[in-house]
């Protein structure tokens, strides 16, 4: 089996292209067109702070802060995999027509998703002026993170794309996971004052995995334990790998499914 993304390394430039290209389609026939990347993530934490501020709930550390940092980060992953994972099925007309990898187009899909990063990173740095929070010198280890979670969202991606072929109830269902996902993950409760059953789903949790380690850089100012990088990026890329396996089995039978 050969490696994910060396068989397409040669269409960087198509990949980069058609990214674009998608991210102009995703935004056709708006008003705001691009500003809703920075719009949607933005209400969700006006709306999500006034709530649990107005109910004494987000009362620890630098909790505006916190609960953005979460907000951004799981608002990548869950725009990501959505994306993802109908990245195959919208573009049958282009498998059955073209021969193209396959692959083209969930990396297609999750470099759209990384474009757009650069629209909610200047969200993210621009909130933080409201409440006067000065970013400590380990934001600069940010990109890593983000590197993970674009891993981890490919990852994911590989294998929904191909689950959403056979079986088109995956997308519903995946929306229902995601916005479960949402509530035992570190977004707007801190680890240290979960109960041991969050504790435990947030050793299974990769996407929390990763908000742990944006909080620690954005909002504590500390660099994590090399032991935290390392558990979180075997993590990251088991199910990377496991996802691009299981794409790469039923490549080549997408097209006569479609």
């Amino acid at each position: 089996m050969s490696l994910p993304l060396v068989r397409i390394w040669e269409l960087r430039d198509k990949i980069l292209y058609f990214a674009t290209l998608n991210i102009k389609q995703r935004f056709k026939g708006t008003y705001l067109g691009l500003l809703w990347t920075a719009i949607e993530p933005t209400l969700i934490f006006i709306l999500l702070y006034t709530v649990f501020t107005s109910i004494r709930f987000g009362e620890g550390q630098n909790f505006g802060i916190y609960l953005l940092t979460g907000i951004i980060l799981y608002h990548i992953f869950t725009r990501g995999t959505m994306a993802g994972l109908t990245s195959i099925s919208n573009n049958k007309h282009i498998i059955k027509s073209v021969k193209i990898q396959t692959e083209f187009f969930p990396v297609m899909v999750t470099t759209s998703t990384a474009l757009l990063l650069f629209v909610q990173m200047g969200v993210f740095f621009g909130l933080m002026s409201f409440f006067e929070f000065i970013p400590p010198w380990t934001v600069i280890y940010l990109p890593p993170v983000l590197a993970l979670l674009l891993i981890l969202t490919l990852g994911f991606s590989y294998f929904l794309s191909v689950v959403h072929v056979y079986v088109r109830d995956i997308q519903p269902i995946w929306a229902i996971i995601v916005h479960a996902l949402f509530f035992v993950t570190p977004i707007f409760w801190y680890l240290e004052d979960a109960n041991q059953i969050l504790s435990e789903i947030h050793l299974y949790n990769p996407v929390g995995q990763i908000l742990e380690l944006g909080h620690k850089l954005v909002v504590y100012g500390e660099i994590p334990a090399a032991s935290d990088w390392l558990y979180t990026s075997i993590f990251v890329l088991a199910i990377f790998f496991i996802g691009f396996a299981i794409f790469h089995r039923f490549e080549s039978k997408l097209a006569e499914e479609l």
